[in-house]
């Protein structure tokens, strides 16, 4: 029996078009040289953009490993990238402040999508089901994501929310499951986790017992494996848990 259901949340819960990346990022860019110009940064908005680039670099690093940091360290970072012998990076408290702000905040301007159907998805399943999300941020961290997901009218539905820069973990690490799990309450085998990454999420999930669901086609190169389903949309969802449902039963007599 199901007990409760994990939501990955890019591409699954929400989804972010390339207009709406492209504005982020360029809005990023241009709030960091502001703030930066103000300090008496030398350096063009190009510089800054290009800093932000090899922080990512270094983000590409981190999260390889299934690490991750907060975005005040990846301001840090982009500091780091800046600083040299004739312009020394800001210090201050409130300047940093000020720059990390500048550097999560974007997302609030241009905000992602619903996934087609989620919202009342989710409204449905509240009903019998704890719920949980799992994310693995990037540029925008947790803190800005509930906002975001608060606008989008979703936020109440989820019990509990884990977000890889809050952890310092990402998934597929099994501890990001299983810290999401402990503060639902409920053990691996009555859980299901649903995203749209056969590495991070599926084979995330079924590393600690979780049941999982793939939210695209799974290819035939993914082994066989009874607590893995596939659906094209999440309204196939409710259909797939009934399947679960079943199946348990049948296991359990």
């Amino acid at each position: 029996m199901i007990e409760a259901i994990t939501f990955d949340l890019w591409e699954t819960v929400i989804r972010e078009t390339a207009e709406s990346g492209r504005k982020v990022r360029e809005a990023r860019g241009r709030n960091l040289y502001t703030l930066l110009d103000e300090q008496g940064y030398p350096g063009t908005l190009e510089q800054v953009e290009a800093a932000c680039e090899k922080v990512g670099e270094r983000l590409r690093d981190i999260w390889a490993r299934h690490e991750d940091v907060s975005a005040e360290e990846q301001v840090r970072m982009l500091l780091g990238a800046l600083d040299d012998d004739d312009w020394r990076a800001p210090r201050d408290h409130m300047v940093l402040a000020n720059l990390e702000w500048a550097y999560v905040s974007p997302v609030l301007r241009s905000l992602p999508t619903l996934t087609p159907g989620v919202g009342e998805l989710l409204s449905g399943l509240r009903a019998q089901y704890r719920l949980g999300l799992i994310c693995n941020t990037g540029r925008t961290p947790g803190a800005m994501l509930k906002i975001v997901l608060q606008r989008l009218g979703v936020l109440d539905h989820f019990d509990v929310l884990t977000f890889s820069d809050v952890v310092g973990v990402r998934k597929p690490d099994p501890q990001i499951f299983s810290l999401t799990l402990d503060h639902l309450g409920v053990p691996p085998d009555r859980a299901l986790h649903v995203g749209d990454d056969v590495s991070t999420d599926v084979r995330g999930a079924r590393q600690i017992g979780m049941w999982a669901v793939l939210l695209g086609g799974l290819d035939a190169s993914f082994p066989a494996d009874d607590r893995v389903r596939a659906i094209e949309t999440l309204t196939e969802l409710p259909r797939i848990l009934d399947q679960v449902t079943g199946q348990g039963e049948q296991v359990q007599g």
